[in-house]
Order: C-alpha cells, then structure tokens, then sequence
C-alpha cells in the first residue's frame, strides 16, 4: 500500500483496495497450498489463510489511520 501510495504522488485510490485484498488471498492461498505439498513438519490451514486476509484488512485500516494523522 505504501509503494502503490509513494509512486502515484501520495494519492491513494479506493479500487486497489480489492485488488490488494485478492492479490494476498491468493498469495496466501499459495503459500498454503506449497507447505502441504512440499514439508515435512508443515501441513496447510485454511485459518492460516483467514489469518493473512484478516491481517491485510487491520493494514488497510491502519495505514488510512496513520495516512489520515500524518495529513493533519
């Protein structure tokens, strides 16, 4: 959020919200996917999953927190 933030001059646009969210679910759905298959001590959770989106949507809201306090 911060790259996308910093390169378009400080402007920060509501649609890469969803575009952020699902760029993280899949990347979490991935990883998942990739700790099943390839370890041993690992094994794949769909709460992992949940984990990560649920994460994303706490930075979003603090980034447009700190955004906010920072402007004024």
């Amino acid at each position: 959020m911060l790259y996308l933030y910093v390169s378009n001059d400080y402007h920060f646009e509501k649609k890469w919200i969803p575009i952020l969210l699902l760029s993280i679910l899949l990347y979490g759905i991935i990883i998942e996917i990739f700790q099943g298959l390839f370890t041993v001590s690992r094994s794949a959770d769909i709460l992992d999953v949940v984990s990560n989106l649920l994460g994303s949507l706490l930075g979003i809201f603090f980034f447009k927190i700190v955004k906010q306090k920072l402007k004024a």
